[in-house]
């Protein structure tokens, strides 16, 4: 029996390496130029930021891989964040001034949807608008000053450490990066979810009712981006408008680069686990290995190109398969 050699094109099936290949260099570089890098401290404040990403990265993986993007994450996690210490330092009982802020996050969820699946409007321009909206809701309900005061249940929410250095975020992301999987992988909804992507038209024809899977799956970033500003909130024990500040494009480039395909279809959990991890380690990397900060954006806006660039050869790939 012949061994069937390894082509490119095999190589480009496996979703995940775009991430996991530069991952693992960057961690041997990072690692070999200051050994510090691998210390138990710094590799757990990596482990605090991906899990911060994942919560996004997760609904998100599914929106795309049904065909649609969010540009409104940041905006919305900064609203949720506000909303719910607003409630609260004004004398609402936590649970319920949590129940707002997600409930704020929803409503975004929900004003992406009509806009985009019942109006038509092109997915990035509307979520666009609708993020310049909900920025400037934030602004004008905190005179564009933080809200702290917030209680010591409320900061315990992200701030509570288990086994010593592993914050509890790390287990909230842990527990929605598997449900995610399971959904993606070993559900109906799972692949109705991709069969939209895959192609609208035969969904429709199958019976699938495609507005109401994206409508879902917009209200299920926008309750996760709430979810992920109470954590923000949470963590500096403030809700603060820069609060996820930028992570709508690194939020994005991390599920690309982890397989997620642009137009749909397509979407892997571990990957996009994998792309948050990896924009994890280089921001944390360059502050290790001495260099400026003023460099992120010009790193990040590189990825984002080698991202869009590893999905345009996937696709290109998949359709000569």
């Amino acid at each position: 029996m012949k061994n069937k050699k390894l082509s490119l094109s095999d190589v480009m099936k496996v979703k995940e390496l775009g991430a996991l290949l530069p991952l693992i260099i960057l961690v041997i570089i990072a690692s070999l130029v200051n050994p510090a890098f691998l210390n138990s401290n710094n590799l757990f404040d990596i482990l605090r930021t991906t899990s911060y990403t994942t919560i996004l990265a997760v609904p998100l993986t599914m929106l795309m891989a049904s065909g649609r993007m969010d540009m409104s994450i940041a905006a919305t996690t900064a609203l949720g964040g506000i909303i719910a210490a607003m409630a609260e330092t004004s004398g609402m009982p936590l649970p319920v001034a949590l129940l707002l802020g997600i409930l704020v996050g929803a409503a975004v969820g929900v004003c992406n949807a009509v806009l985009v699946d019942y109006f038509q409007l092109p997915g990035f321009i509307a979520t666009l608008a609708v993020s310049n909206i909900v920025e400037g809701i934030s602004a004008v309900i905190t005179d564009n000053n933080p809200i702290p005061g917030i209680s010591g249940s409320f900061k315990a929410i992200a701030q509570t450490r288990l086994a010593g250095q592993v914050t509890i975020t790390v287990i909230y992301a842990l527990v929605l990066a598997v449900i995610g999987y399971v959904i993606m992988k070993h559900m109906k909804i799972g692949r109705k979810i991709l069969a939209v992507g895959g192609n609208t038209e035969a969904a429709n024809l199958a019976g699938i009712n495609v507005k109401r899977i994206h409508t879902g799956l917009f209200i299920l970033v926008g309750i996760f981006g709430a979810v992920s500003g109470i954590l923000y909130c949470s963590r500096f024990s403030s809700a603060q408008l820069t609060a996820g500040a930028g992570t709508s494009l690194t939020i994005m480039s991390s599920v690309i680069i982890g397989g997620t395909a642009m137009r749909g279809g397509s979407g892997t959990i571990v990957g996009s686990v994998l792309g948050c991890m990896l924009f994890a380690v280089i921001t944390n990397a360059l502050v290790v290995m001495g260099i400026s900060t003023n460099w992120q954006n010009v790193v990040y806006g590189l990825i984002l190109v080698i991202a869009l660039l590893i999905d345009y050869f996937r696709q290109k790939s998949a359709r000569r398969a």
